[in-house]
């Protein structure tokens, strides 16, 4: 009787283990993280406690978790989120929402090796917790200098200035507000520009379903009212996609999902130049000895006044 109670819990236990433990997806399949552009995450659906395996070559590789989706579609690693670089990294989904991952190699991850999964919290299953990341090296923080003697005032210390950013941020404008990328309607998207200026630095947020739509930049007047791809500059898939508005003139988005062009879905925008001035950093004025003074003096050019 004992043991026909005990094989009982030993196989509500086994059943309850296999039907909440989570799934590990190696990233790419067979080829891995790798700098082919793939579908490989296409039609998956990832859960809070599934876990990803990055496999690659760690002397020329490695894998970078950023924040969102602006670092994301424009390959900035320079605030990451996570580094990971063991060459067989296992990364635990612990939070619901979309996660962001490229490689810090700049030409490879342009050309595709990036990878965006959305998480979906699922209430059956228990969070594990995450495997420790590689730490970043945090930069050396300054000694600071020694106290002040009794007889000689402190000087105050004033911190440099801060240097000034050489490229403007512009706004960020989503494509058709809540509707997103979405309308059949010649007009709607025409109305929603019409108002707005546009400016070097801005970007515009494409939202939409990835498996139903998409969005191409074209080069070509002619081709955006015909609905044609002949002059493509970039194809854009992921759902989410920000593109940023790099230098004045106009700009042609269309739809090329059968029918969606024909039934509304472009975008045409004017891009005004930057409206704000470019500065540069602030360099602080180098205090001149007595010495110095006295040549610049006797060496400056006598300067009649009027």
């Amino acid at each position: 009787m004992i043991t026909k109670k005990i094989f009982g819990f030993v196989l509500m236990i086994t059943i309850l283990f296999g039907c909440c433990s989570a799934t590990t997806y190696k990233v790419g399949g067979s080829n891995g993280w790798t700098g082919k552009k793939n579908s490989w995450a296409v039609h998956k659906e990832f859960h809070v406690g599934d876990s990803l395996i990055f496999q690659y070559d760690q002397n020329i590789n490695d894998v970078i978790q950023v924040s969102g989706a602006l670092e994301y579609e424009s390959c900035d690693s320079s605030s990451p989120k996570a580094v990971y670089n063991t060459g067989h990294d296992v990364v635990t989904l612990k939070e619901p929402g979309y996660h962001y991952f490229i490689s810090s190699n700049h030409i490879q991850c342009v050309h595709g090796l990036k990878l965006d999964v959305l998480v979906v919290h699922d209430k059956s299953r228990p969070i594990p917790p995450p495997p420790p990341p590689s730490k970043i090296q945090e930069p050396s923080r300054p000694t600071p200098p020694p106290p002040a003697k009794i007889n000689e005032p402190s000087r105050p210390i004033s911190p440099p200035p801060p240097p000034s950013k050489i490229l403007p941020f512009g706004k960020i404008y989503k494509v058709g507000d809540s509707r997103g990328w979405s309308v059949y309607n010649s007009y709607y998207y025409y109305k929603w520009s019409e108002g707005k200026q546009f400016h070097v630095g801005d970007t515009l947020f494409f939202e939409y379903n990835k498996y139903l739509n998409d969005v191409r930049e074209i080069s070509n007047d002619l081709d955006f009212k015909s609905c044609e791809p002949n002059s493509t500059v970039a194809v854009y898939k992921t759902g989410h996609d920000l593109v940023k508005l790099t230098k004045p003139g106009v700009y042609y988005f269309v739809s090329l999902k059968t029918g969606l062009c024909q039934a509304g879905i472009k975008l045409q925008v004017t891009v005004q130049p930057s409206s704000e001035a470019v500065t540069f950093p602030n360099v602080p004025k180098k205090k001149l000895s007595p010495i110095d003074r006295l040549n610049r003096w006797w060496f400056h050019p006598f300067r009649p006044h009027h």
